[in-house]
């Protein structure tokens, strides 16, 4: 399942090496162009985001800037990364060359064109589109290899995508004044929608590398308690899809404590008093648990609200959980798939550091001197970039060049 270092005889088996190193190397895996490039992009969206709170907007800011910040963190960002690291994995699932050279050209074009439009003009029809085609493109290179090789365990990301596809097309029908659901519940949706892959993904990923990293035994995936994480997770993204007219905000708030309560037994046996000497390891298991804390706390904010604001909430899963789990699976993948030691050097552990000190302003500082409110948002914004702009620097080089040991990649 995890997306795992190849040596050169199993690759070999999958690509013809020379005709993928004719590739340029940008364009050789998705996880180049996306994972470099939608980092670069989130300090940009940083940077404007702080500016805006400063009172210095210089950009149109596509519809009003809260659904631009929400819209182009989730789908801007966050799916761009999704994106990437999946049509990089179904390579490793599948054994068929993933997409690359001009087919992943056109994705990653597509997304490109979508930020540029959204950042410099004003809501049209044409850009909405323009946002959903590269998502499309992207579920068609990652279906169709899983089909033919009938890798039905895997399928299921690709309703994943679909369905953030859908709820991306209803962000845009609010800014575009098509409905009459406000932007910010679409936005909660699409936050528990990545939640809920990110607790699949991470149950698959983070004990493999765990045992890997810390030299200990195998962490077994005992099915009652994966099944015990799961169910009650999905629970919480229905309730949050079919909405208060279906499901009453104090049912919601209840099932996402008990989803976020329900992961307790699954990470307890992840051993993660180990990992602390090991920064790609402890970053991954703190934005789980980051995940976990902000999901119990949007459910919290449903049932009692005076004790916690939908928005704290949201930014403990948003800045601790989605970009804690996105920085230490990126420099990862980056570094395995590019035929490098998965060691991290001391700028890249100070933008770990960094992006949680990000996250306690955005939250803690919030919820404890709420007159530094408006400095907290400005100060999390800059720290984010700072923590994404230092991968930017410290892997441009890595993610635009060959690999290290000749091999496609």
């Amino acid at each position: 399942m995890m997306i795992s270092h190849l040596s050169q005889c199993g690759f070999m088996q999958i690509i013809d090496k020379s005709a993928a190193l004719r590739i340029p190397p940008f364009f050789r895996l998705a996880f180049r162009p996306f994972f470099l490039s939608a980092s670069l992009f989130s300090v940009l969206a940083m940077v404007v985001w702080a500016a805006f709170w400063s009172g210095k907007t210089f950009v149109p800011l596509y519809g009003n800037p809260v659904w631009w910040h929400a819209h182009e963190m989730l789908i801007g960002f966050t799916g761009a990364i999704i994106v990437g690291f999946l049509l990089t994995a179904v390579q490793n699932w599948t054994g068929i060359p993933g997409v690359h050279g001009w087919k992943l050209a056109s994705v990653f074009s597509g997304w490109l064109i979508a930020r540029v439009m959204l950042l410099l003009s004003h809501p049209h029809w044409l850009w909405m589109i323009a946002d959903q085609l590269w998502i499309v493109l992207a579920i068609v290179f990652l279906a169709v290899p899983i089909l033919k090789q009938k890798q039905w365990r895997n399928l299921f990301f690709v309703p994943l995508l679909a369905l953030l596809i859908a709820l991306n097309l209803m962000m845009h029908f609010a800014v575009l004044g098509w409905s009459s659901t406000d932007f910010s519940v679409v936005s909660r949706q699409l936050t528990l929608l990545i939640a809920v892959i990110m607790i699949v993904m991470g149950g698959r990923v983070i004990p493999f590398f765990t045992a890997r990293g810390t030299q200990t035994e195998p962490i077994t995936r005992v099915p009652w308690r994966e099944f015990l994480a799961l169910i009650p997770a999905w629970g919480a993204l229905i309730a949050g899809l079919l909405g208060q007219s279906v499901v009453p905000a104090v049912w919601f708030g209840w099932i996402c404590m008990v989803a976020a309560i329900a992961q307790i037994p699954r990470v307890i046996r992840w051993r993660t008093l180990q990992t602390f000497k090991e920064p790609l390891l402890w970053l991954l298991h703190f934005a789980y648990y980051s995940t976990i804390l902000g999901l119990f706390l949007i459910g919290l904010s449903s049932v009692e609200p005076q004790y916690v604001s939908d928005s704290v909430a949201l930014h403990v899963l948003t800045v601790g959980g989605i970009g804690g789990m996105i920085l230490a699976m990126i420099v990862r993948v980056s570094l395995g798939h590019t035929g490098r030691k998965l060691q991290t050097g001391l700028m890249i552990r100070v933008a770990f550091i960094t992006l949680i000190i990000a996250m306690c302003f955005r939250t803690i500082v919030i919820i404890f001197m709420p007159g530094m409110m408006i400095h907290a948002f400005v100060l999390s914004a800059i720290l984010w970039a700072v923590a994404y702009g230092i991968f930017v620097l410290c892997f441009w080089r890595v993610l635009t060049r060959a690999r290290l040991d000749g091999n496609p990649g």
